[in-house]
């Protein structure tokens, strides 16, 4: 009786450290960074802005699913997950920062913070945004969280993340965000307002 107990709870006790290793060292890896800056406009190719701040480079995101490795597969199947800790303003002007998630039809999770005040509701920056400066202390992270039906679809997802001033409404940088399977779906980049 004694070695059984012993035996599940040396099972458990490397279960919970591998799990533990895998969420270090592998659950970084598998959120996309990326940088913001605008104004881009649409950035259906990998551009370099250069402006009132450091150079930022921006490219289209693109996760095929057949790339994944088998620990994702395995623990973490139905999760895509993305994250940003710089927003730039490279233009001329002071900007009120609101961005915006395109065609989801499936739960995101929003996790926001930063030193500028965020109205989640409108997931707007409250305070104007000057030009050269970014957004101090920013961490975003978004979780697709992909339903079981969709997993098998030639494109999941496909739509991307808007920065916008909320003051005009004007959509100042799009990054288009594919999820799906195969080479293919690199073509299906498209701007944010076909």
């Amino acid at each position: 009786m004694k070695k059984t107990v012993l035996i599940g709870f040396a099972a458990m006790f490397a279960l919970t450290l591998s799990l533990g290793a895998y969420a270090a060292v592998f659950g970084q890896a598998e959120m996309v960074h990326f940088w913001i800056a605008f104004p881009a406009g649409n950035v259906t190719e990998p551009i370099t802005m250069r402006g009132a701040g450091p150079p930022v480079s921006m490219a289209p995101i693109i996760i095929n699913l057949d790339q994944r490795g088998v620990l994702k597969n395995m623990l973490n199947p139905s999760i895509e997950a993305f994250s940003t800790h710089w927003i730039y303003n490279l233009g001329k002007k002071p900007v009120r920062v609101q961005l915006e998630l395109t065609n989801t039809t499936f739960p995101v999770q929003w996790e926001v913070s930063a030193n500028l005040p965020y109205d989640e509701e409108t997931r707007t920056f409250t305070e104007l945004l000057y030009p050269g400066q970014s957004i101090k202390n920013l961490g975003i992270d978004w979780y697709f969280r992909i339903p079981a039906y969709y997993m098998d679809e030639k494109i999941i997802y496909q739509g991307g993340l808007k920065v916008i001033d909320a003051d005009t409404k004007q959509v100042l940088t799009f990054i288009p965000i594919i999820i799906g399977h195969g080479q293919e779906i690199v073509g299906g980049v498209a701007d944010c307002c076909s």
